[in-house]
């Protein structure tokens, strides 16, 4: 119940309109300050081309960038930031395109000249990424995981490329290569192309610019589905000088190999009553199937599902020997029971899926043409690992050892703080600030925020500043 005194305290409402620069969102220092230290947008600049018109690429691509970074979507992404003063200065954009202009240099930077420049600036940004990333946060059980994948996206019959994927359904087919959680390639599907196709494509490139350069190379595990699991993907993988766990469910040997096996090979793994499992087990084998030059060691597994008598059977082909997986088999792990475990690890890596098409909207194609959501994707790309770095780089640990809680306190644990894109746009991008430019000097000041949220953001800044 509403009293006399509270509701006429509730009715007076004034609004003022000043002429203070000032915008919602402050904390694109942070991508902006990172992106220089990192030499994206120097790069860029040096190698593309020049264009035609009011706005050049750079201008173009940076406005992108960091619309996406604030929470536009599509080819509305440079409209927003277009219409804020005081986030342009942050950024060091004098101007910015309208969503028209943009949607027309699209086209453009769908091209192979221009696709070529992107993809390069998105595997040197990786590759600084990773040069700069504490080791440790790297790591995955020993390994530094890279993991390729496509996603089917938004399509329809009147966007070009769109594809029928039997049991998934139409759409535009986006292949991805991580190394880590930091993505390193991608590309758009072609008409005729397969995810198998595509990433063989994107492979050597990852290698010799990204892991290589940093020297993760030796540490690399390559981690790929059933879908890559056949000899000329197996040949180029082993040519590349990788460790690889794929699996092996696509192959018509790989039942027969793991139905001829005797009892003894198979090494129980008991009953998992939450699974209805009934019996279980894992074995070592060797498969070659026609046209290998060569055997390749096949991890097996039966399950028997309970009130049935008949065993199913899946496999994984791996080069990892009992020496490379010694620090499983401590832990009480048989040879197998290791290489299955490093494989089930591959199930969360689809959550990097996650901060591009849900986070910055990357699962709707904003455009029909097919070189235009070749464009589009390649520049949101920059800004998905621009993103990722700041917290990769911003929120690693402090000098005494420490992580910070998302709340700015700090805390003792082994493992490192990892926040989506969404939720570093709302502690750390989403900040009210008053904006002062004079001469080459943006003052940045603030406004109004809690006390945790600036530790937070100061620890981000500091540690960008070290990077």
């Amino acid at each position: 119940m509403v009293n006399k005194k509270q509701s006429k305290q509730g009715r007076a409402i004034k609004i003022n309109f000043e002429d203070a620069k000032a915008t919602a969102f402050g904390g694109l220092a942070l991508a902006e300050r990172l992106a220089g230290r990192l030499g994206l947008w120097s790069h860029l600049e040096k190698n593309l081309p020049k264009r035609r018109g009011h706005y050049d690429w750079l201008t173009i691509i940076k406005s992108c960038v960091m619309g996406l970074l604030t929470g536009s979507r599509g080819t509305y992404a440079t409209e927003d930031i277009r219409r804020d003063e005081a986030a342009r200065a942050i950024a060091g954009l004098s101007e910015a395109p309208e969503e028209a202009t943009f949607w027309r240099s699209l086209e453009a930077l769908g091209s192979k000249e221009i696709q070529h420049n992107l993809n390069a600036a998105l595997l040197r940004m990786a590759r600084c990424v990773l040069t700069k990333a504490p080791r440790r946060e790297l790591l995955m059980d020993g390994f530094v995981p890279v993991w390729g994948d496509g996603s089917l996206l938004e399509g329809s019959p009147h966007r070009e490329g769109t594809k029928h994927i039997p049991d998934k359904g139409k759409g535009l087919l986006w292949v991805t290569l991580h190394v880590g959680s930091v993505l390193s390639a991608q590309r758009l599907a072609r008409e005729g192309e397969g995810e198998n196709t595509v990433l063989r494509s994107l492979l050597p490139d990852v290698v010799q610019e990204v892991l290589k350069p940093t020297r993760l190379n030796k540490k690399a595990l390559l981690f790929l589905d059933s879908l890559h699991g056949d000899g000329p993907t197996l040949e180029d993988v082993e040519r590349c000088g990788l460790h690889y766990v794929i699996g092996a469910n696509k192959l018509v040997e790989t039942q027969k190999v793991l139905q001829a096996l005797p009892e003894i090979v198979w090494e129980s793994k008991g009953a998992d009553m939450f699974r209805k499992i009934e019996k279980s087990g894992i074995c070592v084998c060797q498969i070659q199937c026609a046209g290998w030059k060569k055997a390749r060691t096949l991890i097996g597994r039966r399950w028997m599902e309970s009130g049935t008598f008949l065993y199913h059977y899946s496999g994984v082909l791996t080069d990892l020997e009992p020496s490379d997986v010694r620090h499983l088999m401590n832990r009480k792990m048989s040879y197998p029971a290791a290489v299955w475990y490093l494989y089930s690890r591959k199930m969360g890596m689809e959550d990097y899926y996650k901060e591009p098409l849900e986070d910055l909207g990357l699962h709707h194609p904003p455009c029909q043409e097919y070189a235009r959501n070749a464009g589009f994707y390649a520049v949101a790309s920059l800004a998905e690992v621009l993103g990722r770095a700041v917290d990769l780089l911003g929120g690693r640990r402090s000098g005494r050892g420490e992580t910070m809680r998302k709340d700015g306190q700090p805390r003792k644990r082994a493992t490192p703080l990892r926040m989506r894109l969404w939720r570093i746009r709302r502690l750390l991008f989403t900040l009210p600030a008053r904006v002062i430019s004079h001469a080459r000097t943006t003052v940045i000041a603030i406004l109004g925020i809690p006390d945790a949220i600036q530790k937070l953001f100061r620890t981000y800044w500091d540690n960008i500043l070290r990077c």
